[in-house]
């Protein structure tokens, strides 16, 4: 009987204790991605780190850099920004708003200009791929592709 007792006991800790466990929502499943976004005179590679989630939005914070041409000038860029998305379907309102910092090629034009997109993301909550478009300051129209891992 002491036996079965203190089987039963060990059981009922052992259920009690795996029915407590905290489970990830599946938009922690991938908090990091690498993205590239064309714009009309720029090319960028970002990489991403979703930090904050909510119900129904969340909050990343991403930097990158790129390769920046106006067509007239080139070089390279680094930016910070941060990346608001709203809802939680397969598509998403995003927002941002950062810093980009311009390192020309010749050395004679570095600039610090704001960054500020709005647009829509494409990504399915469990899935890997990211497409999204909007516009954007300073390269007007922004269209991208990114892969969560």
């Amino acid at each position: 009987m002491k036996h079965i007792l203190i089987t039963c006991m060990i059981f009922l800790a052992t259920f009690c204790a795996f029915a407590q466990e905290k489970m990830l929502p599946p938009e922690l499943k991938y908090r990091n991605s690498i993205n590239s976004y064309i714009g009309l005179i720029e090319l960028n590679f970002n990489y991403e780190r979703n930090l904050l989630l909510r119900a129904h939005s969340y909050t990343n914070i991403r930097a990158g850099f790129g390769y920046w041409t106006n067509l007239q000038l080139e070089g390279t860029c680094i930016e910070a920004v941060a990346v608001h998305v709203l809802g939680r379907k397969d598509s998403h309102p995003e927002f941002n708003l950062g810093v980009k910092y311009i390192i020309d090629k010749a050395g004679e034009d570095n600039a610090a200009v704001p960054l500020v997109y709005a647009g829509y993301r494409f990504e399915q909550p469990e899935g890997r791929i990211i497409f999204r478009f909007g516009l954007t300051f300073p390269s007007i129209f922004n269209l991208g592709l990114g892969w969560k891992f």
